[in-house]
């Protein structure tokens, strides 16, 4: 029985860790973070006066699950009102993405439309980089707001934090062992 006693607190917490982190895995949406993508400011335009793209300050490695939602009402001049997945009114600014859609990058990745919904992977590791794709950001007015679903570990990487505890546990049993 002492030996238990002296492996038993940390067995308790590498159980309850489990336990909490299984249950919220399984039950729980992934966190989210929301941001407002200006059609002016966070243009990339294709010809003159570029703005921005957003910065999101939000890390993803290569591979990692993207998934991004948006809604509102921007407005690039000569197509009127549109939604985050743009118009066909000038056709596309980049290959396969119409103008005045939302567009966004992971770090020196290659640029994909949002539009108002978007679920794919990283294709490179970086920033996450939000814009409105237009010809030229003068003229523009108006925000949509991105909602998007940050990167949840692998559970591959709670098995290692398991892992690394049960081995701290072992350890402290030894050496409280050593010491009786």
């Amino acid at each position: 029985m002492p030996k238990l006693k002296h492996f038993g607190s940390a067995a308790i917490v590498a159980a309850t860790l489990a336990s909490s982190i299984g249950a919220a895995h399984a039950i729980s949406a992934p966190p989210t973070q929301s941001f407002d993508v200006y059609a002016r400011e966070n243009s990339l335009a294709t010809s003159t006066n570029d703005g921005s793209p957003l910065n999101t300050g939000i890390t993803f490695s290569a591979g990692d699950a993207l998934l991004i939602t948006a809604s509102g009402v921007w407005n690039g001049g000569a197509c009127g009102d549109l939604g985050p997945d743009g118009g066909n009114c000038f056709g596309n600014g980049l290959p396969g993405i119409n103008f005045y859609s939302l567009i966004g990058r992971v770090g020196a990745g290659s640029y994909f439309k949002i539009g108002s919904s978007y679920e794919g992977t990283a294709d490179a590791t970086g920033t996450l980089f939000l814009a409105y794709l237009d010809t030229d950001s003068s003229n523009n007015s108006g925000f949509v707001t991105a909602v998007v679903s940050l990167p949840v570990p692998e559970p591959e990487t709670y098995a290692l934090m398991l892992g690394g505890l049960g081995i701290l546990g072992l350890a402290t049993r030894k050496r409280l062992a050593a010491k009786a």
